[in-house]
């Protein structure tokens, strides 16, 4: 018995005295697997998902974009940038975000977490300022870290590992942010990478806040128009400014912007046009594509009136 005894002290002695391997909680999805293989398993699945690497740097910084003009909601309140958000508002960003990346990527709802990816629960953590909050949910979990930059409009997209030893002091809701040194164990899967930009947060104060004053949608839109000749115009934007989301007829010829503009020396181009899409690359070099728009002078360098007759039959517009 008590050689039984002793062999039993070795025993426990050995274990509590082992090196145990990083990042193995009861709920691995395989026994044995390292955080590394785990951290693969992830990023692939997720990739997968998206088409590959190159998709999901396109796809998930347009799910950005969206997210982000969802909660400002232009069309509807009259603003134009995440600056004029409030608090409670740039938290709902995240928020979209997630759900967005479920549905745009056909990912499963985890048991306890966001999401379910490469055989396990996933939080998905997102920020404006570097800095992701974990609440104890989040520990000894890998995360989704999602960050992004309005003014850059840039995003970065990775995956940690939280231990609760990497954590900050705690905020008044209880989460805590990683400490700065142990950023480097992020594994990132995009990096700095450009989505679109908000083209009206861009502006010139003085041409937003005159197109403000306007009125009505109409006057809005044309306001847009004669400040910007030149620039390409995300569809976004008409909307946004024509304050409702069927603005795509304040373009047109009857009623829109097209026939008033015209009469002020300007050309009104969209990219679903074959007609425009041409003028705006033999006056200036640019692609239209379909939900894109463009206005542009009369007088702008490399305009010919063959271009102009071109223009004029296929709005059927008056000398």
């Amino acid at each position: 018995m008590r050689q039984l005894s002793i062999s039993l002290e070795h025993d426990l002695a050995s274990l509590v005295n082992a090196e145990i391997p990083l990042a193995l909680p009861s709920d691995a999805p395989e026994p044995g697997s390292t955080l590394e293989d785990r951290m693969k398993a992830i990023e692939s699945d997720l990739l997968d998902r998206a088409g590959g690497l190159d998709s999901f740097r396109t796809k998930a910084g347009q799910i950005v974009r969206e997210a982000v003009d969802y909660v400002i909601d232009a069309p509807t309140l009259a603003r134009y940038s995440i600056d004029e958000l409030e608090p409670d508002e740039k938290t709902a960003i995240g928020k979209r975000i997630e759900r967005l990346l479920r549905v745009r990527f056909e990912i499963e709802r985890g048991d306890k977490l966001d999401i379910f990816l490469g055989g396990e629960d996933v939080d998905i953590k997102t920020t404006m300022t570097n800095k992701w909050m974990f609440s104890k949910s989040s520990w000894q979990k890998v995360n989704l870290l999602i960050a992004y930059n309005e003014d850059k409009a840039l995003f970065s997209a990775g995956l940690v590992y939280v231990l609760e030893s990497q954590l900050g002091a705690q905020n008044r809701d209880s989460k805590r942010t990683i400490k700065a040194e142990f950023y480097e164990q992020i594994r990132w899967i995009v990096r700095d990478a450009r989505y679109p930009a908000n083209f009206l947060a861009r502006l010139e104060r003085g041409l937003l806040d005159k197109i403000r004053t306007k009125q009505s949608g109409q006057q809005r839109v044309n306001a847009l128009l004669e400040g910007v000749p030149g620039m390409v115009i995300p569809r976004h934007a008409i909307i946004s400014v024509g304050n409702q989301y069927d603005s795509m007829r304040r373009l047109r010829k009857n009623g829109g912007a097209r026939s008033p503009l015209w009469k002020k020396g300007l050309l009104v181009l969209s990219g679903t046009y074959n007609a425009d899409k041409s003028i705006a690359a033999a006056v200036c070099g640019v692609s239209l594509e379909p939900d894109q728009f463009m206005s542009l002078s009369k007088d702008a360098p490399k305009m010919t009136d063959e271009v102009l007759s071109v223009y004029r039959s296929e709005h059927g517009l008056a000398l």
